[in-house]
C-alpha cells in the first residue's frame, strides 16, 4: 500500500480534468450564444476565457508528458 501519491500522475489527472471542463463550459457558451440568442457581453466572456483555459491546460498537460533530455540518452 502507497503512502505517497505519484505527484505527476495527479497532475495529469488535474490537467485532464482542467481540460474537460474548460471544453464543456467552451461548448455550452457556444451554444448560448449561437442557439440560444443570448448573446451578452457576460457570455462572450466567459467563452472568451474557457477558450484560453483550455489552451493553458491543453499546453500543461503536453508539458507532463515530456520526457527530458537525460532520460533519452542524449547529453547538451
Amino acid at each position: 500500500m502507497r503512502t505517497k501519491p505519484d505527484t505527476t500522475r495527479a497532475k495529469r489527472e488535474l490537467a485532464k480534468v482542467g481540460m474537460a471542463v474548460s471544453l464543456g463550459t467552451l461548448l455550452a457558451t457556444g451554444f448560448m450564444e449561437r442557439m440560444g440568442g443570448q448573446s451578452g457581453q457576460a457570455v462572450r466572456n466567459v467563452h472568451l476565457a474557457s477558450g484560453l483555459a483550455l489552451v493553458g491546460f491543453s499546453y500543461w498537460h503536453w508539458s507532463l508528458y515530456q520526457r527530458s533530455a537525460d532520460s533519452r540518452g542524449h547529453r547538451a
